[in-house]
């Protein structure tokens, strides 16, 4: 019944979205050159949006996908269905304003994951819970942003984004737990120009909170147990470890960013550098709180395009680096009792903290050409390379376990419009990853939870392995109530073919409109 609610409602949201196309024929190259040229909006900086194009534009899709296959680590599934919904808009609004806004809605299933009822998994907070009994998880997600910058007033511009965030996971076996999720963002941003050089600056609070309440069962089942981690192998189950269970994630984080735009007719670039720090508490029955995790983020990306006469050349780099650390306590629960009103209370103090006892460092480094072949302001062909490096360093100390991980990607792609009016897209990828260091070092490697999950993952971070990706586009113009849209329909299949005979497969298909 749920499902066909959302097929109606997601098939009317696109036949609103058309109503909203007026006669705009908007078209897959068009929209691709646009997504290439907006070099703001991939900044945090929507102030400066009305530097670049300030056409009106948008799409609306509905996306099924499906993932399987033996290429995957414990705690994720061997098996994901998705279905999903998604739009978004870039619209001029009055004389002074200019917008991008984006709804998207995704709901789905997992098949056999264990030791993880919560949405963040790997490499961020370690005080993780779950049940070794693999089961079926159900999940949805809602996000919502709202970007808006202003015209320029004498060399100065400002701006505002909002991203807003909803998440449920549900697992549907015995013990039987559901996670929430509420995120919100909000940035406000200043830019300057002077000629054709811009400096902006930007500032962000975001806050998460993830709700666990208290766990339910079906069945009475005495072998069950639930258990609660804090670092690589450090883990301990409890006999009906569920019971009275519960606790919420709750982190405050503050971000700023710096960049630099230049823009001329032959070429445009972007760079930003931000900073963000985290501080995220752990709160239980009674507010027992395990331990605090902290983060610090550092970002540098840089965009570049070069215009040549039917030719623009994107330039893109990044870098991410992450220093994070737990501090982990020992709390003891103290009860007091007023004998003369009757009253009992519960308060969990900390005994001790053991500073830093998890530390994680993490790099991620991506690099990204492509050529475009251009016919006005519309793509018809692309090649390019990709590359991409990522490092990652777990400690956890007293005793130390330590587990790091290095890669290296390396991808081509190819994309070319075909047909003399272009209806038909192909795009190609191929790749291959190289594992260039996957050690794992426990001080007790013995445990339930290190047999099960942290060694058994070794074969997925240290596997070498091919990926290919096939993507095949049909965009038609449509008339529906008297207007005139560009609709298409949109199959891909993704492929990984790794050592130790591990595989995955990706199918989905997706169909839309541009309005």
């Amino acid at each position: 019944m749920m499902n066909k609610k959302i097929y109606t409602l997601t098939f009317a949201l696109l036949a609103s979205a058309t109503s909203m196309a007026q006669n705009n024929l908007t078209d897959e190259g068009q929209y691709r050159y646009y997504d290439a040229t907006q070099l703001w909006r991939n900044t945090d900086n929507a102030a400066s949006l009305t530097l670049d194009s300030t056409s009106n534009r948008g799409k609306a899709e509905f996306y099924m996908s499906h993932v399987s296959g033996t290429y995957h680590r414990v705690q994720e599934g061997n098996q994901t269905n998705t279905l999903q919904f998604y739009t978004e808009r870039y619209q001029k609004i009055g004389n002074y304003l200019y917008g991008y806004g984006k709804f998207d809605f995704n709901m789905g299933r997992t098949k056999q994951r264990a030791w993880s009822d919560v949405m963040r998994t790997y490499f961020s907070n370690p005080f993780l819970v779950g049940s070794d009994k693999a089961g079926k998880y159900d999940f949805q997600n809602f996000n919502l942003s709202a970007h808006v910058g202003t015209i320029d007033f004498n060399g100065w511009r400002f701006g505002m984004s909002l991203d807003y965030n909803l998440g449920d996971l549900s697992r549907l076996r015995d013990p039987r737990s559901r996670s929430r999720k509420l995120e919100y963002q909000l940035t406000p941003s200043v830019s300057y120009t002077i000629g054709n050089h811009t400096l902006g600056v930007s500032g962000y609070y975001n806050r998460y909170k993830e709700s666990q309440p208290s766990l339910t069962t079906v069945q009475e089942d005495p072998s069950l147990y639930y258990y609660q981690m804090t670092g690589l192998e450090a883990a301990t189950g409890t006999l009906k470890g569920w019971t009275g269970y519960s606790r919420e994630y709750v982190n405050h984080k503050f971000g700023g960013e710096l960049s630099y735009g230049f823009r001329s007719n032959s070429y445009t670039q972007v760079t930003s550098v931000s900073i963000s720090r985290g501080a995220e508490s752990i709160f239980e029955q009674y507010k027992r709180e395990p331990g605090k995790y902290y983060e610090y983020n550092y970002k540098v990306n840089t965009q570049h395009r070069i215009y040549r006469t039917q030719t623009m050349h994107q330039i893109d780099a990044q870098a991410v680096f992450s220093q994070d650390y737990a501090d982990e306590y020992r709390p003891k629960l103290i009860i007091t009792i007023d004998s003369i009103h009757g009253y009992t209370s519960n308060q969990y103090i900390n005994q001790f903290t053991y500073k830093k006892r998890y530390q994680l460092k993490s790099a991620d480094v991506s690099l990204h050409y492509r050529a475009n072949r251009l016919e006005g302001n519309s793509i018809k062909s692309y090649i390019g390379l990709q590359a991409g490096f990522t490092s990652i360093n777990q400690k956890h100390l007293l005793p130390t376990s330590t587990f790091k991980y290095q890669s290296t990607d390396l991808l081509a792609e190819y994309g070319i419009a075909l047909l003399s009016n272009h209806q038909l897209w192909i795009d190609a990828q191929a790749g291959y990853h190289f594992s260039n260091q996957a050690k794992l070092n426990l001080a007790d490697a013995t445990g339930t939870y290190a047999q099960s999950v942290l060694i058994q993952d070794l074969a997925y971070y240290g596997a070498h392995y091919f990926k290919g990706k096939l993507q095949i586009t049909w965009q038609m113009p449509i008339t529906i109530k008297g207007y005139r849209s560009i609709w298409y329909v949109k199959g891909y299949a993704n492929t990984i073919q790794a050592q130790h005979s591990l595989n995955t497969t990706t199918y989905g298909f997706t169909i839309g409109t541009f309005n």
